[in-house]
């Protein structure tokens, strides 16, 4: 009995793991943390921000995805960030814009691992 339930903890571990993997990395980018006088350098010193162009330039056939809060006032915060990271040598077909992050003040971007 006891090997039945470690067994199946193990299987349900490696699917979930399995699961977030395929996903890929999240990165939460909050409005606190965005609200800062910006310029391409200082970008850069936001851990998040440091911590995707790290990621994309570590193996650029990677996509980010920005899932942003929904409403006008998210949508004028990504095509921002979205500018920004073009302007930082991302190519704009890399980047996708999806509605409906977790929260109003957050933008999650999701790296993730192109298919081969």
């Amino acid at each position: 009995m006891i090997f039945k339930i470690i067994f199946g903890c193990l299987i349900l571990s490696l699917l979930i793991s399995t699961n977030v993997f395929a996903q890929g990395v999240n990165i939460e980018l909050r409005a606190e943390t965005w609200d800062i006088p910006r310029h391409g350098e200082a970008l850069l010193t936001v851990p998040e921000l440091s911590k995707v162009m790290q990621m994309w330039m570590d193996d650029p056939s990677r996509k980010i995805e920005l899932r942003y809060p929904g409403g006008e006032e998210g949508e004028l915060w990504v095509e921002e960030l979205k500018d920004w990271f073009v302007s930082l040598g991302v190519p704009s077909s890399v980047i996708q814009l999806t509605p409906g992050s977790h929260a109003e003040d957050i933008i999650n971007i999701v790296i993730i691992k192109a298919e081969k």
